[in-house]
């Protein structure tokens, strides 16, 4: 019985640490910049709604996990990005924002939609 309890209790510790580190890895912010990863479902963006610090570079990796939808091309129009996102495959997107405000983000026919809020 005593082993048992020392098992479930090792295997939630594990379950927790690998959790923590899984969040910390969706959103990691250094001074080098922030890194944020972003799914392309079939309803849009996860998370849908960034924030980023101006003057300081930004790393949005997108990866597209289903054909349903219309969220295999990317584009930033304020920053005249455009990104074709292949599906079950991460894309990297990176730039620095310039000034406070919001920048949209949408798909290649403009139905799904994500902010970056830059501060």
């Amino acid at each position: 019985m005593r082993h048992l309890i020392v098992l479930l209790a090792l295997t939630l510790a594990v379950s927790f640490a690998c959790g923590a580190e899984e969040e910390a890895a969706s959103a990691q912010s250094s001074d080098e910049g922030t890194r944020i990863a972003i799914e392309v479902g079939s309803h849009g963006y996860t998370p849908a709604s960034v924030t980023a610090e101006a003057g300081k570079p930004l790393t949005m990796v997108f990866e597209r996990t289903t054909d349903e939808g219309c969220g295999d091309v990317l584009v930033i129009p304020s920053q005249d990005i455009r990104r074709d996102l292949p599906l079950n495959e991460e894309v990297a997107v990176t730039f620095t924002p310039t000034e406070a405000g919001e920048l949209r983000f949408t798909c290649g026919m403009d139905m799904y939609d994500g902010a970056i809020v830059v501060q």
